[in-house]
């Protein structure tokens, strides 16, 4: 019996359960079906991965080779509102050496009566990297610092903004309203303050780089996951707002935060350019990304589906933490 799909009984299921569990079943049925098309597999068993995404994501276990894949449906940017994951990750796999999973297959999908497109990845295995100990955290810092300057370094663009898609290519869109290093205001601070062209060069960032999107396997990168929000932005701004994701909200003391942000500098500087004012101005740029961070968050808040996914993330976010607080793995 598939996981997922089996509902019992009955026994004992509450009236109030049973719209939940059925949306369950109908929406699991969904990957079950993209997989045997697309791989030509038999999928034995379908469960949500640990971590949550806004996207509805499976972690699909199947009959044959490869004996596991992830399977992602919608994932839309909240920059353009387009679904680039897929194109996204093909091209920074072809041009880094960075850890990102293969795409098996990509397509669309009548879910609800509602065109979706949906993508099966290469599952990499891997730890979500929590609760290290300070070398490791360090080192890990130091590798993700690394993978953003590889990434910042490999790609080249006239200007930012968010990314869309022209059949199988990528395309760069105007920065949309709810861009705010876009906006008229934080245009003329940035012309005031950032003087220096490298900490205004466009480069590809991730969107959504910090621990919870990387796996480590025996104190070494694994994988780096979950590109759907990719976009087009400043140099300064992209380090700044990872920076403060990997550094400034861990829960370390101010001492060991110092030696993190050391290390994640000193990593993203092998790679890329450190922009030379980045010091002074990273405070800026952090400020920016907290206020970007409640303007995307609104507008994931502001659709049902959306709603749904970011309580998902939310029992997952407690779960974890009630797991760390009893000392369960």
């Amino acid at each position: 019996m598939r996981e997922g799909t089996d509902s019992g009984d009955g026994g004992d299921t509450r009236e109030s359960d049973r719209p939940r569990e059925a949306r369950a079943i109908a929406e699991r049925a969904v990957p079950d079906r993209i997989a045997s098309e697309a791989l030509g597999e038999t999928v034995t068993a379908i469960h949500a991965p640990r971590t949550g995404a806004v996207a509805d994501t499976y972690v699909l276990e199947l009959s044959g080779d490869p004996g596991r894949a992830a399977c992602k449906i919608g994932g839309e940017s909240v920059w353009t509102g387009e679904v680039v994951e897929p194109l996204v990750v093909d091209r920074v796999g072809a041009r880094t050496e960075l850890p990102v999973p293969d795409v098996y297959a990509t397509g669309t999908v009548n879910r609800g009566g509602e065109i979706r497109r949906w993508a099966v990845y290469e599952h990499l295995d891997g730890a979500v990297p929590r609760d290290l100990e300070p070398r490791e955290r360090r080192s890990v810092v130091r590798s993700a610092g690394a993978a953003l300057g590889v990434l910042h370094d490999a790609f080249a663009f006239d200007r930012i903004g968010g990314l869309g898609r022209d059949g199988d290519a990528l395309s760069l869109r105007r920065p949309s309203a709810r861009n705010l290093l876009a906006s008229a205001p934080v245009r003329d601070v940035r012309a005031a303050v950032a003087a220096d062209d490298e900490e205004r060069r466009p480069v590809l960032d991730h969107g959504d780089f910090f621990p919870g999107n990387l796996l480590v396997t025996d104190g070494e990168l694994s994988a780096v996951l979950d590109w759907g929000n990719a976009h087009v932005t400043h140099a300064g701004y992209g380090l700044a707002r990872a920076e403060a994701r990997f550094v400034d909200l861990a829960s370390a003391p101010r001492s060991e935060r110092d030696r993190l942000r050391r290390a994640f500098r000193a990593g993203y500087a092998e790679h890329a350019p450190l922009p030379p004012a980045y010091r002074r101005r990273a405070s800026i740029y952090k400020a920016l990304w907290l206020a970007q961070s409640g303007a995307n968050l609104l507008h994931v808040a502001g659709s049902e589906r959306g709603r749904r996914q970011l309580r998902r993330q939310l029992r997952n976010w407690t779960s974890r933490r009630a797991r760390s607080i009893v000392g369960r793995p």
